[in-house]
């Protein structure tokens, strides 16, 4: 009879540790560093955790998964979906306008599209790069205003994601790309599972 208790006890333990699906309308607060340069931190929505990391040269075998739905590299973001994907993973992301706030979001607008990932170039500090990349950023990094010096972080609008597989959607805003002691790749991000 001590046996069988022990082993219930184990089970439920077991249990407890599996992740909970989010319920709808629920904010969470996520975390992720992204302070490396090259890494890339792929994110599963439905879990709510990173489930792993890796540089671009590991684009093959991240396009040929379907358990992320969001990835971080500094400022840029990545979803499962287009020009990314080799097993025709169904993510995007649909981008508001800057009035939207992140509590008025209750569900997929009826018109929502949700743009997919595309090869991008652009100008960076060491010269033109091209990365297969999402609408989506951290952080809107702006150049040096005539005369200035340093870039300039503005904050980005209110997105809503959609999963891998094309079933489940997050509305999501990035509310830091700094920690408190003034560096940069400290992502922090509010999401909420809600429905179409």
């Amino acid at each position: 009879m001590a046996v069988t208790m022990a082993v219930a006890t184990l089970v439920a333990c077991d249990k407890k540790k599996e992740p909970q699906q989010p319920v709808v309308g629920n904010t969470e607060e996520k975390y992720i560093d992204a302070t490396s340069q090259t890494d890339w931190h792929y994110f599963s929505l439905t879990t709510g955790q990173i489930v792993g990391s890796g540089p671009e040269a590991d684009n093959a075998i991240w396009g040929a998964r379907t358990d992320w739905d969001l990835a971080v590299r500094r400022y840029n973001v990545r979803t499962n979906s287009g020009a990314f994907t080799t097993v025709n993973a169904l993510g995007g992301v649909h981008t508001f306008d800057a009035a939207t706030t992140f509590a008025s979001v209750t569900r997929v607008p009826a018109n929502a599209v949700f743009a997919a990932d595309e090869s991008i170039t652009s100008q960076g500090m060491s010269g033109p790069t091209t990365v297969v990349r999402s609408q989506a950023q951290v952080v809107l990094v702006l150049p040096p205003a005539a005369g200035g010096s340093g870039m300039t972080y503005e904050e980005t609008p209110v997105y809503i994601f959609r999963t891998a597989d094309g079933s489940n959607y997050y509305k999501l805003k990035f509310t830091r790309y700094f920690n408190d002691g003034g560096t940069s790749g400290h992502v922090v991000f509010n999401m909420a599972k809600i429905e179409r």
